[in-house]
């Protein structure tokens, strides 16, 4: 009997260790089963991060690829529009009536001009080399005479272009003069109107 009660003491005891290693076993089959299901995820995790560092690298190359390429377009056509751009300044500084640089004149002749003052409704009377003049209210002309009249003033300035001669003669005397009596005479503004700033009359 008692030999009986320790074999089966002896069976039961392998028996337990046989089911405690087969639990180890599964216990550790299991943990190396989820390491690598982690090991997994984790490598797909980091490929799926470089890939995606990857593209946002490449879209970043082809904007900055884009942005240089949109500059040097835009460089081209600025430099080819460059001449036709200054060729359309000169055009214009010669065609319009507009002066950058200062007071605009326009010629009657020999040298002595109407100018306009830095009131636009004033006008000088300007002589040959000099920037300053008269201002004056009528003008009138006839080769090679000028005849003006100063604001507020009741006597005519008389200038002969052709001998560079000025005297002065009242408003009666000029109307008594035949050779006077058929100058038109004109306001300032309708003088201006009148000559050409490109050509002199006489």
């Amino acid at each position: 009997m008692s030999e009986n009660r320790q074999d089966c003491a002896a069976l039961e005891g392998r028996r337990y260790g046989m089911a405690i290693r087969g639990l180890s076993s599964r216990w550790l089959n299991n943990r190396n089963h989820g390491l690598r299901s982690r090991f997994a995820r984790n490598s797909k995790i980091i490929e799926f991060t470089t890939d995606h560092g990857a593209t946002d690298l490449r879209m970043k190359s082809n904007q900055i690829n884009c942005r240089f390429s949109l500059r040097a377009i835009w460089s081209r056509k600025i430099q080819d529009l460059g001449p036709i751009a200054f060729l359309a300044v000169v055009v214009w500084l010669c065609s319009c009536d507009a002066n950058l640089f200062g007071p605009e004149s326009r010629e009657i002749a020999g040298g002595y001009r109407l100018k306009r003052a830095s009131n636009p409704n004033e006008f000088a009377l300007t002589i040959p080399n000099e920037d300053g003049g008269l201002i004056i209210d009528e003008i009138g002309w006839r080769e090679p005479l000028i005849f003006a009249r100063a604001f507020g003033s009741q006597y005519w300035d008389v200038i002969n272009t052709a001998r560079a001669q000025h005297i002065r003669v009242s408003d009666l005397q000029r109307k008594s003069d035949p050779s006077s009596q058929s100058i038109q005479i004109k306001s300032a503004e309708i003088a201006w109107k009148e000559l050409n700033r490109h050509r002199r009359l006489w």
